[in-house]
């Protein structure tokens, strides 16, 4: 996936799916660096490879 797209979601929470991963799991991006993203969920902050990622959801404000 390519990163620069990413950085649109900083700051943001979604919902990715990931490569062998059953279901998602949704967090809040913390940054993007080189091929990697920094993502904190309730009680971990995740490294993921964005190689690994098939898709993310970002929920439209209503």
């Amino acid at each position: 996936m390519a990163t620069e797209t990413l950085n649109d979601f900083i700051g943001k929470k979604v919902t990715i799916f990931a490569e062998g991963e059953l279901g998602g799991f949704q967090g809040t991006i913390l940054a993007v660096e080189n091929n990697w993203l920094k993502i904190e969920d309730k009680k971990t902050i995740r490294l993921l490879n964005a190689d690994m990622i098939m898709q993310i959801q970002l929920k439209k404000q209503e």
